[in-house]
């Protein structure tokens, strides 16, 4: 009798532990584990992670219950919920390489006009989803028939906690760890999502008119994942920016400057719309309200080109909605337009397009969110461009230091320096072309393991937010004469910069949005945003430094 019971023990055991790895490889984003371990573990606290797995042992083993419950009409009620949501959720991966979650729900929410449209150009991953949907419902059915029901219908009454708990916890995380089973990830995230809704698309008109023509191609370079401070142009003893720092006299180097926060999205929406560190938190929303750099130069004359190599499938990413493309003449993705393209070579292509732009005729401005050197590094650069070693594996998903550090430095040689390396040249002094230079946000490698480089809510170090910044005006169309002081900017400065060279008046630049990259900036405390910029979760202003790499 005892062996029995220990049997069914077991088997318990055996089908929750077999139940969770499901979870993990099919209905989880393929390296969520990893992020979960170092965001809970390393960037909050040993409880923090507790408290997750709590939740999701509690879904998974509701899931577990209903699944082989003795009610058929349970098992099957639950099978019938299921479909629709692990429908999406599968049909996301094979669209987008990962399970639909938060942040998708908030991209749905907001482009539902877009649905039909959606369906009709990724209808055979969403056959594919089906297809898979159908077998892991089919598993699910002749499990639950073979086992003749385990568990008393009384027990799916953990569906309401399960419910409530992980409904609290995607609600406390807003959306950043909503690594549950599609039963409840699904609903909840799109249900939170909607309660979280942005006010994207309603932006305002520009009222300013320009002053003069201003310059007649202007281009904003927003880099990927480019620490400052890992710059041998700006000090760093490795050697991974030998052309630029062979051509400093080229360029207008304001050194390390401090970005708006420690995450792409942030940092990009505060670029485009003039966002300053006073406006953060945005509870008002302002950054998604005021008009952006696109509607100014649309306002000046200009034909607006928004560049993005990062994506592809004409998805938009950082707050940007399909109303901003209303002021955008021309969206390029170059790995919409050649797919077969490696990574490593989307930022050459976009080097092409600008160079193209720089001898237009006609006014042009150029937004671009370089491909850059995001993690991981290693598929950042060609293969036969390894200059430091040893270095990581593309796929590694453990951070050793040194590969890291050499691995990340290849990655700026060759997306930094081989880049400017092709674009410098090209550029003439007549085409009257001005480009701002930063990148999004740095990376802190100074952890061993498993770590966060970047986008942590707390402990966050200033290397997080370290970013480069220069201008290229061979024309002298700016006027600057002599190098500027070096590492007292911040990205506020470039949005009032932009305008300026749109041909806006100084005084209402001035007043409206502060000092540009023109003007003399005390050296004051400079501080930086972490966490959702919009105060829907935890969020903290926090001093910057430069420091070394």
């Amino acid at each position: 009798m005892r062996l029995l019971v220990r049997k069914k023990y077991f088997l318990h055991i055996f089908i929750f532990l077999l139940l969770c790895l499901y979870t993990v490889t099919v209905e989880m984003r393929p390296g969520r584990v990893y992020f979960v371990v170092q965001h809970l573990l390393f960037r909050q606290s040993l409880l923090a992670l507790l408290q997750y797995l709590a939740v999701f042992g509690l879904t998974v083993g509701s899931v577990q219950v209903l699944l082989f419950n003795k009610s058929r009409l349970i098992r099957y009620l639950f099978l019938l919920a299921l479909f629709p949501f692990l429908l999406v959720s599968l049909s996301y991966r094979f669209i987008t390489g990962y399970n639909y979650w938060y942040a998708d729900a908030q991209t749905a929410l907001g482009n539902l006009s877009l649905a039909p449209e959606a369906i009709s150009n990724f209808n055979l991953h969403i056959g594919l989803g089906l297809i898979s949907c159908c077998l892991i419902l089919l598993v699910f059915v002749v499990a639950a028939r073979k086992s003749k029901g385990l568990y008393s219908p009384w027990l799916s009454l953990l569906l309401i906690p399960a419910t409530l708990l992980s409904y609290w916890y995607i609600n406390r995380s807003t959306g950043g760890t909503d690594d549950f089973p599609a039963l409840y990830r699904v609903p909840l995230s799109t249900l939170l999502a909607a309660k979280h809704a942005l006010p994207l698309g309603n932006r305002q008109e520009v009222t300013a008119a320009p002053l003069n023509s201003g310059a007649r191609h202007i281009f904003m370079i927003v880099d990927e994942s480019i620490t400052g401070s890992a710059l041998s142009l700006n000090g760093a003893t490795m050697n991974t920016t030998p052309y630029l720092k062979a051509n400093t006299n080229q360029i207008i180097n304001f050194g390390i400057a401090s970005s708006a926060t420690n995450y792409s999205a942030g940092s990009n929406i505060a670029l485009l719309s003039g966002l300053r560190l006073s406006d953060m938190p945005d509870k008002k929303r302002k950054a998604l309200t005021a008009a952006s750099i696109f509607q100014y130069a649309k306002q000046a004359g200009y034909t607006t080109y928004f560049i993005d190599a990062q994506l592809g499938r004409g998805m938009l990413q950082n707050y940007m909605s399909p109303q901003d493309l209303n002021y955008i003449d021309h969206f390029i993705q170059p790995s919409e337009e050649d797919p077969s393209l490696p990574y490593y070579q989307r930022d050459f292509v976009v080097a092409d397009k600008l160079i193209q732009l720089s001898g237009s005729e006609e006014k042009v401005f150029v937004y671009v969110n370089k491909a850059g050197a995001h993690w991981p590094y290693a598929r950042t650069y060609p293969p036969d461009s390894v200059f430091f070693r040893p270095v990581l594996a593309e796929r590694s998903m453990l951070k050793d230091r040194e590969k890291s550090l050499n691995t990340y430095f290849n990655a700026i040689r060759w997306t930094v320096d081989s880049f400017w390396q092709k674009l410098i040249p090209a550029i003439s002094p007549t085409d009257r072309t001005v480009i701002i230079y930063t990148s999004d946000h740095g990376q802190d490698l100074s952890g061993d393991g498993i770590s966060m480089a970047h986008a942590s809510s707390q402990h966050t170090k200033p290397i997080e937010a370290n970013v480069p910044l220069w201008l290229l005006d061979k024309s002298g169309f700016l006027g600057i004469k002599t190098q500027p002081t070096m590492h007292t900017r911040s990205h506020e400065q470039i949005f009032p910069t932009l305008l300026l060279l749109q041909g806006y008046d100084s005084t209402f630049v001035k007043t409206r949005f502060g000092n540009s990259l023109l003007d003399e900036v005390p050296n004051s405390r400079r501080y930086f945003y972490t966490g959702d910029i919009f105060g829907r979760g935890t969020s903290t202003k926090v001093p910057f430094k430069v420091t070394g790499f």
